[in-house]
């Protein structure tokens, strides 16, 4: 770097920085626009403080169904996701995935989305099996 001006220098420092600048902003915009961060948000509005990073999202196929992939009678965790204002609309077709957050050690929330939309939102206790409605910390 000793045949390099000064003013050479500085050019290529601000360079660097307006492109870690341009960098940062892009990735502010694509957090902000993310379906993981709306869900987040949604979330967060019944009490919570999850962020998209905290969710472990696992795919289960497209054009499928909640009620094909599930392994278990959804009555009751359609009706719980209904009291909270999801649409639990389990016959809807498309990409199905499902999101979990570990809420404490003995609770997970699960959230069915399909076409990244949340479909389905109960939380389990992994001890008993239990299913509450996600308004229940």
């Amino acid at each position: 770097m000793d045949g390099i001006s000064s003013k050479t220098k500085r050019s290529v420092l601000l360079a660097a920085g307006i492109i870690l600048l341009i960098a940062v902003v892009w990735l502010i915009i694509l957090e902000s626009t993310s379906y993981t961060r709306a869900l987040t948000n949604r979330i967060n509005t019944f009490g919570y403080n999850v962020s998209p990073g905290e969710l472990d999202i696992r795919p289960y196929g497209k054009d499928t169904s909640i009620a094909e992939v599930a392994d278990r009678d959804l009555s009751l965790v359609t009706a719980l996701s209904i009291d909270c204002g999801f649409s639990a609309d389990i016959d809807k077709k498309g990409l199905v995935e499902v999101a979990l957050w570990r809420v404490d050690s003995e609770k997970v929330m699960v959230i069915y989305l399909v076409d990244r939309s949340p479909e389905l939102a109960f939380i389990e206790d992994t001890a008993t099996g239990e299913v509450l409605p996600i308004t229940k910390k």
